[in-house]
């Protein structure tokens, strides 16, 4: 979608079909999948009332994995970014790939694909990032905005405000505009709870009044990165009490896509049958080549088969997994989770206004 976005601003065909533009803004709403905007109609009337092309996530449906491949118009299996929580098995050390850097430079130098940013800039399109200001020097920001000017703007009011003075100048550029506060406010207390829905009426509103005031010459487009589905506590799994932490390097990826490292003594297919026996139909038990087989993944670059599990525990049903001998205690009370390959979790709007 972005690179779409920079092929509109340069007047060249593009995989969306979007028309030449001065200029395109792109938001991107952290967490707001398709059912999750239908499900809030009544707080999203404007957003509703928009005819919204059918698109998908890639796979995990999670922020790491979406934003780098969105970011850089690549693919989970080519970047390294093929989960959340990983385990790089030339360190032997887990990798929290989106919030786990010590520094920028330490993500810019992880991310070697060229980034959309830089694709701009040797086009001649400028290229900016507005988003909060405790992401500009973060490891992710330098893995997937690397080259970008970056606004950081703490109140979402705000981002649209600077979103519009840019698009209000002359040159040609990118606006990327990032949303987060929804993705927070699902994972504490859910995409059902009034704070999300209130929230979401608020961006609603925001995003009416910004596509309504743009200058002539420019086009917005709405995404996000993956869906959210609500878990209740009682249906939380917890694979430790099926197989004992020794027994693994690390466990990683999300609450919905646990991805399992084991020790290299244990016995992987007696582990697997464990799993599929003990979690019935709530689950599906699979390996990464279950997965390219699947259609979700392709052949694994080295890069990113260095990264992936020995096993994936995917949701199937309305259940958070977790391995408490890995899992951090403030995750066990998130409401609002997603990493599986549910349509709830992967379908996400893209809503084109002014083209």
């Amino acid at each position: 979608m972005l690179i779409s976005a920079l092929k509109s601003a340069s007047g060249e065909t593009n995989t969306l079909g979007l028309p030449s533009r001065r200029s395109v803004c792109v938001i991107l709403v952290d967490g707001l999948g398709s059912t999750n905007l239908k499900s809030a109609a009544g707080h999203a009337r404007f957003l509703n009332s928009q005819q919204s092309d059918s698109a998908m996530c890639w796979f995990p449906a999670t922020t790491s994995t979406s934003i780098t491949s969105f970011a850089t118009a690549s693919n989970p299996w080519d970047n390294g970014f093929l989960g959340y929580q990983v385990f790089n098995r030339s360190t032997q050390t887990p990798m929290n790939l989106l919030s786990g850097w010590k520094e920028y430079a330490e993500g810019e130098n992880y991310q070697e694909a060229s980034t959309i940013a830089e694709i701009a800039l040797a086009r001649g399109v400028a290229f900016h990032t507005v988003a909060p200001s405790a992401y500009e020097r973060s490891g992710f920001t330098g893995a997937t905005m690397r080259g970008s000017d970056f606004h950081g703007i703490d109140r979402v009011a705000d981002r649209f405000t600077e979103a519009l003075t840019l698009l209000a100048q002359s040159e040609a550029k990118v606006i990327y505009l990032y949303i987060p506060e929804l993705d927070q406010l699902a994972h504490a207390k859910g995409s059902e709870s009034t704070s999300w829905l209130n929230q979401l009426e608020d961006l609603d509103s925001l995003v009416r009044d910004f596509v309504s005031s743009i200058p002539k010459g420019s086009g917005v487009i709405l995404t996000a990165d993956h869906g959210v589905v609500d878990v209740s506590k009682e249906n939380h799994i917890y694979l430790d009490e099926l197989i004992a932490k020794s027994d693994f390097k690390f466990v990683g990826g999300d609450t919905r896509s646990l991805y399992l490292y084991f020790e290299d003594a244990v016995d992987k297919h007696a582990a697997r049958e464990l799993l599929e026996d003990r979690l019935g139909d709530s689950c599906y038990i699979c390996t990464p080549d279950d997965v390219i087989a699947a259609g979700y993944w392709n052949t694994l670059s080295a890069k990113s088969e260095n990264v992936a599990p020995d096993l994936l525990v995917l949701a199937r049903k309305r259940v958070a997994l977790y391995h408490r001998g890995f899992a951090k205690v403030k995750s066990l009370e998130m409401v609002g989770h997603h990493g599986s390959i549910t349509n709830e979790e992967l379908a996400i709007p893209l809503l084109k206004f002014c083209f």
